[in-house]
């Protein structure tokens, strides 16, 4: 069994003038298989590092996107 390398994916956050925003952007990407979280308010982005054996872009995707951010 080969084991993937971590990966990062970078998202872009539209709600970035709420005063919650980095902690909200934390606790959505407090998931398993999540390594590191970069947040940038400045200019939306939020870098991922990830184990894709334990998580998908998509789901990392999706739980941003139902958090409503």
């Amino acid at each position: 069994m080969t084991t993937q390398p971590m990966q990062w994916s970078t998202f872009w956050v539209d709600s970035t003038d709420r005063p919650d925003w980095l902690e909200r952007v934390k606790q959505v990407f407090d998931l398993p298989g999540v390594a590191k979280v970069l947040p940038d308010p400045e200019n939306g982005q939020v870098r991922v590092r990830y184990n894709p054996e334990e998580i998908t872009v998509f789901q990392l995707s999706a739980h941003l996107r139902a958090a409503g951010l």
